[in-house]
């Protein structure tokens, strides 16, 4: 028996005793069962309001703890030195961090709302669309950003997805890495090779001519010679 359905029982017996008492004296076996059923409901009230009390206990100190896990996430994602957006499935961006909202060169707030396609640069779209029709998060890629920076801006690009059964939606993470200088350095030690290449060539090629004309004065003493 369900401690409302005794709680219900109880009642209708009080209810009943009260338009007794109204009547007719009340017989006192029917007050004494009366108060000893409201005794045991009151004691089983009081067993579930404790065991209430213990899950409301319970229910805080795990809400406290997913809130405490919950922050300090959202202080790692605020404070991690790489970008990091979080979109749709569709590349919708949800939330940025301080360090994508550098890179961009815009508020945190203004990346909001907007498809990450319109950010980049408009010859990577191409790619964009297509990792977007068909995802390979082990694959990271580069793209070229649209910033409002003098200088372009190239990230590596690594994504994770979260699926939302459900719901049946889809989550990304994306982490955006500022590989700028390393392109930079790259380009400038490929032109420094490519120079130093041809300088050596260039230098070679005299070698050989200047080699090729001693050898010729040398000839050309040693047959005056035996003239």
């Amino acid at each position: 028996m369900s401690i409302s359905y005794q709680i219900e029982a109880v009642y209708q017996r009080a209810l009943h005793l009260r338009e007794q008492a109204i009547s007719t004296p009340v017989d006192p076996s029917l007050l004494d069962l009366a108060l000893k059923d409201l005794y045991f409901v009151l004691e089983e009230l009081q067993a579930v309001d404790a065991e209430l009390h213990e899950q409301n206990q319970m229910l805080y100190n795990t809400r406290t703890q997913v809130e405490v896990e919950r922050q300090r996430y959202r202080t790692l994602f605020e404070l991690a030195p790489d970008g990091y957006l979080v979109t749709d499935k569709t590349g919708k961006i949800s939330h940025a961090n301080r360090a994508a909202a550098e890179l961009f060169a815009l508020p945190e707030a203004g990346l909001v709302g907007k498809p990450l396609m319109v950010l980049i640069e408009q010859g990577n779209w191409s790619t964009f669309q297509r990792w977007l029709a068909q995802p390979d998060p082990s694959t990271p890629w580069e793209v070229t950003l649209k910033s409002r920076r003098q200088e372009p801006v190239t990230v590596a690009i690594a994504t994770n997805f979260l699926k939302d059964s459900p719901h049946g939606s889809t989550t990304i993470l994306w982490s955006l890495r500022d590989i700028s200088q390393r392109r930079s350095l790259e380009q400038q030690i490929q032109t420094a090779q490519t120079n130093f290449e041809h300088l050596i060539a260039a230098r070679t090629a005299e070698l050989l001519k200047t080699n090729a004309q001693l050898r010729q004065e040398l000839s050309d003493c040693r047959q005056g010679k035996i003239q």
